[in-house]
């Protein structure tokens, strides 16, 4: 009697892709746009080598009825590394450009920072975290954001904290953007670190047409 082959193990499904940001479902032109043109200006920042260097990496982040416009990956990027002047500043004057066409003013964007220091031996090490919402108003504006690292239990974690290298996110319990983003640093003990200034320009067109009022 000739035996029937063995059933074959069913295929695992396919992954679910991400979803992507919906358009607005609005007429050609009449879209509710953002435009946000500015610098990530300077870092103060106290205690380091005279060789050490600091670089910033930056996302900008919102919801799903926001639509990034000229980038498929999105709004991210990095500073040059610089080194502190007299006064202890670490000057960058890095341009940023942020655009979006949206349906509705929930999740507005954010604008999520991630320090990085640079040794004379060539290690990069994570030393601080910051976040702020961008203006909701048009005009100009210098905003300071205050950036924080995580603190450990103990004197060994702490150590290990602050070396985290290779532009990981060390401690972090979760990813950047859900730690600041989400709740998960109401969870944290975190320490004040350096403040960054951010020179922001905001352009506002047909808020009117959708009655989205900001201020």
């Amino acid at each position: 009697m000739t035996a029937l082959p063995a059933p074959s193990a069913p295929a695992p499904p396919a992954p679910v892709p991400a979803p992507k940001p919906r358009a607005p479902p609005c007429a050609p032109g009449d879209e509710f746009e953002l435009h946000f043109i500015g610098e990530l200006e300077w870092l103060a920042w106290a205690g380091l080598e005279v060789d050490d260097g600091l670089f910033v990496d930056y996302s900008c982040e919102a919801g799903m009825d926001w639509l990034p416009i000229a980038r498929k990956e999105g709004f991210v990027g990095q500073t040059q590394t610089c080194y502190a002047d007299a006064h202890g500043v670490y000057v960058f004057n890095h341009p940023i450009d942020f655009h979006y066409i949206a349906d509705s003013v929930a999740s507005w964007p954010q604008l999520h920072l991630q320090v990085f220091k640079l040794d004379a031996a060539g290690r990069v090490e994570t030393l601080a975290y910051g976040s702020m919402t961008l203006p909701n108003a048009c005009g100009h504006r210098e905003v300071t954001v205050r950036t924080w690292r995580p603190l450990q239990r103990n004197v060994l974690e702490e150590a290990r904290t602050v070396s985290s290298t290779s532009g990981a996110d060390g401690a972090l319990p979760a990813s950047r953007a859900e730690v600041l983003h989400g709740e998960v640093r109401s969870k944290m003990v975190t320490k004040t670190s350096g403040s960054i200034l951010v020179a922001l320009d905001t352009i506002f067109r047909n808020a009117g047409k959708h009655q989205i009022l900001t201020g």
